[in-house]
């Protein structure tokens, strides 16, 4: 997310803590609230509220999924008032940033994910990289020790999960994990993103460090671990794209897509497959060992005795002691073996920082899509195990070019751009049928959803360049998103239900009329999830 702070703040409707915590009451947005909501809301008050919700009445969300975004973004689970939305906020991304971190810092420092800054016994709960790098503290390895024996990484985002966790056991990895959650695609102790719910808030929603189920926290019920999985994959994309049908109407994106699948130019279309997260022989999610760990990282590390930890990537749960040399320095300096599974590309170029450490790739300063693209041409990425796999499959080494590398990184902007224009889209269409079912009726609805597919326009702007950019991508579709722009805030500033109509259906135009500028077959399926906050 590289919006400014300001257009963060519209974004959000003036409210930064109420996304970033997850509550869908921005009246009601304290702490003390989220508290009241999880002692008072059982699963069975959320399915009776969502059988009145018009996005359910109306035939636009499940139930299921209405509960579990419910769940999701409301649930504390009698913790420390933390949410899953709290690192996953619905009008960022459904991640963190540091830009999105400070703006809420600034604006509402008592917010839950602060809440190792406000309570004593929670110190050690987070390090300084919240603050400073928006990575949180993991104990992917277990909670031995777990102030000490630790990682720091980055939030992933959890958008277009159906289509990118199922697990590539040809990776040497063990089954379980049946699915890759986490950076290290054994983010769950159970092996299912179903199962992640449980370990998420053992992880991050304590009271205490003791993590005592029941009186740190509750561990959620079976119901509610169903209907936050059914929310959950109805995130995002629910489809793949097929690159080779695909077709660019900018020269340099569509020159970018080409280098993408061509072995002798990028080569990033055998890890990241259709620009998604799966391997291109299997299409499944394949671990790789691709040499970020051995980059400089800013993150905190933790340690063991008086061993400094690298991040291992996957397994090493609960071991007794290290048990892979992350710099082959002839000791044992993390828990793991060293490899990492891929995110999905289409979602990535306003998802930065990039990578499971947040990685700087040039400086501690912002990052953009140019930056994670160019670390291929790096000699870290060259000397890696995965480079080498590579080498072997296609007989030499890649030597990607600066100008292979920019429009490799311009055609990755093109697709998160349409993948932006496409949730705008269908944001506004659901507002839409809504106000013609409901009029003024849970006008609120309507109003968030225009809000939320006003967010989604600000990020295909940033994605593509300033309209006085001469290097901007789509200029005509630049020039119709701003004005889709307008059109959803004159609605929003309006009682009148057949006017909030009006701009509605004229920014849906603006925003058709831009999406037909970025190319042929990029046809994206999206989730219901997509219309729940």
């Amino acid at each position: 997310m590289v919006r400014s702070n300001t257009r963060l703040w519209m974004a959000l409707g003036g409210s930064v803590a109420l996304f970033a915590a997850g509550c869908a009451d921005a009246e009601e947005g304290a702490t003390a609230h989220l508290d009241a909501v999880s002692q008072s809301v059982t699963l069975a008050d959320r399915i009776a509220r969502c059988l009145q919700d018009p996005r359910v009445v109306s035939g636009l969300v499940s139930q299921d999924v209405c509960a579990g975004a419910g769940v999701f973004f409301e649930e504390t689970f009698d913790g420390n008032g933390r949410t899953c939305g709290s690192c996953h906020p619905v009008a960022n991304n459904t991640t963190i940033d540091v830009r999105f971190v400070t703006a809420l810092n600034d604006t509402s420092p008592t917010d839950p994910l602060f809440v190792s800054l406000q309570r004593p016994e929670l110190a050690e709960l987070e390090t300084s990289d919240l603050l400073e790098d928006a990575a949180i503290l993991e104990n992917v390895d277990g909670f031995i020790d777990p102030a000490h024996r630790f990682v720091s990484r980055g939030v992933n985002h959890v958008l277009s999960l159906s289509t990118s966790i199922r697990a590539d056991s040809g990776d040497g990895t063990t089954n379980p994990p049946a699915e890759r959650t986490g950076w290290g695609g054994d983010g769950s102790s159970d092996g299912t993103l179903r199962g992640f719910l449980k370990d998420a808030v053992t992880q991050h929603f304590p009271k205490r460090l003791d993590r005592e189920p029941g009186v740190d926290f509750r561990l959620p019920t079976a119901q509610e671990e169903d209907v936050a999985l059914a929310f959950q994959l109805s995130l995002g994309r629910q489809n793949e794209l097929d690159l080779e049908r695909v077709r660019m109407f900018d020269a340099e994106a569509e020159d970018g897509r080409q280098a993408f699948m061509d072995p002798n130019r990028g080569r990033c279309n055998v890890c990241h497959h259709n620009a998604g997260a799966n391997f291109q022989d299997t299409g499944n999610n394949r671990n790789f060992d691709t040499g970020t760990r051995n980059l400089g990282s800013p993150l905190n590390p933790g340690s063991f005795e008086d061993i400094v930890l690298a991040d291992g990537g996957f397994g090493g749960r609960d071991l007794p002691r290290p048990d892979f040399d992350s710099f082959n320095s002839g000791t044992p300096d993390a828990f793991g073996n060293g490899t990492f599974n891929p995110p999905p590309l289409i979602e990535a170029a306003d998802t930065p920082p990039f990578f499971h450490n947040n990685l700087q790739i040039n400086s501690r300063g912002a990052q953009d899509i140019n930056d994670a693209v160019n670390f291929y041409a790096s000699a870290t990425f060259k000397a890696s195990v995965a480079a080498q796999e590579l080498d072997l499959r296609f007989g030499a080494p890649l030597d990607l070019q600066p100008l292979d590398a920019a429009a490799i990184a311009r055609f990755l902007r093109a697709l998160n751009g349409a993948f932006n224009a496409d949730i705008a889209k269908q944001r506004l269409n659901a507002a839409l049928v809504l106000v013609d079912r409901f009029a003024n009726t849970r006008a609120d609805v309507q109003q968030k959803l225009m809000e939320l597919a006003r967010v989604e326009i600000d990020d295909a702007i940033e994605v593509m360049g300033d309209l006085n950019n001469p290097t901007a991508l789509y200029p005509a579709a630049l020039h119709q998103l701003n004005l889709a722009r307008a059109e959803i805030g004159q609605g929003l500033s309006t009682g009148s239900a057949a006017e909030r109509r009006n701009r509605i259906v004229n920014a849906i135009a603006r925003v058709t009329t831009a999406r037909a500028e970025f190319g042929q077959n990029i046809t994206f399926v999206l989730g219901q999830g997509n219309l729940m906050y």
